[in-house]
């Protein structure tokens, strides 16, 4: 799954305001018609991509207004942890060996716990599309289709302890061990979501757990929790409002952190 190529638009927010997008002929999220070789890749869904955020309020426009530096980003909102391991594989695949980035980040949210297990295969890869135009403009379609798992990414749940045993674990460690990953290039970012009260959900007990699962399987994290609770507190916009999308001030951190990370800054 990629995102359509070559789409120059604009869309609208659920707060009334606008934000633009615009994809290169491979339907990679691009923040200009002038692109240059790029040895920092993100990866990731809707986090990663900005979904929401106008282009001059991405990770990869700071990345590059701030501190130069270009950024590929691959990323497609709504996907899983396979399907994002499918897109890096074909990506680095489809790249000449000494394009291969030097850094690879990936924004990861608990997200992918629900993500995960309405991704889709087979015929439903298909049939989706179809799905998701409905849910957009039919009400009826809408109010016909049971209701999801409960939780608190789906915006009327609370926020549960996924088990270790969740697929989502078990496609993490497919993940991390696959062999034709440059593993010691990867590194994992992740900071609070936000709560049904438009606030850093610090009670998600899932983002613990799942550090030390990472620690565990030996990748590279960097913990923005501590610095996106300071930024919430100083009236930043930290999500983009009846969202819950990061908003430019998270993107601004996450692209300050990888900034630091990939330039060995203090």
């Amino acid at each position: 799954m990629r995102l359509c190529p070559n789409v120059k638009d604009q869309f609208t927010r659920n707060d009334g305001k606008t934000w633009d997008i615009q994809t290169n002929v491979l339907g990679e999220r691009i923040i200009s018609e002038k692109s240059e070789t790029a040895n920092l890749w993100l990866i990731g869904d809707s986090m990663a991509m900005g979904y929401g955020l106008p282009s001059k309020e991405t990770q990869a426009y700071y990345l590059k207004s701030k501190y130069n530096l270009e950024t590929r980003v691959i990323a497609v909102d709504a996907i899983g942890t396979n399907g994002i391991l499918k897109l890096l594989k074909e990506t680095l695949a489809s790249t000449k060996k000494e394009d291969h980035p030097k850094q690879i980040y990936w924004i990861w949210n608990p997200s992918d716990f629900i993500d995960d297990t309405v991704e889709k295969t087979g015929l439903k890869h298909f049939l989706y599309p179809i799905h998701f135009s409905l849910t957009r403009i039919s009400y009826l379609y809408r109010y016909l289709l049971p209701s999801p798992p409960t939780n608190v990414y789906t915006s009327y749940g609370d926020p549960i302890l996924y088990p270790q045993n969740h697929i989502t674990y078990n496609n993490l460690k497919k993940f991390f061990t696959d062999p034709s990953l440059p593993q010691s290039k990867i590194s994992v970012l992740f900071s609070w979501g936000m709560s049904r009260e438009g606030i850093p959900d610090t009670k998600d007990p899932n983002y613990t757990l799942a550090k030390t699962f990472f620690q565990i399987q030996g990748v590279k994290t960097i913990d923005l929790r501590q610095r996106t609770e300071g930024l919430f507190k100083e009236q930043k916009q930290v999500y983009i409002p009846n969202d819950g999308h990061p908003g430019p001030a998270l993107a601004e951190l996450f692209a300050d952190a990888i900034a630091k990370a990939f330039l060995n800054l203090p």
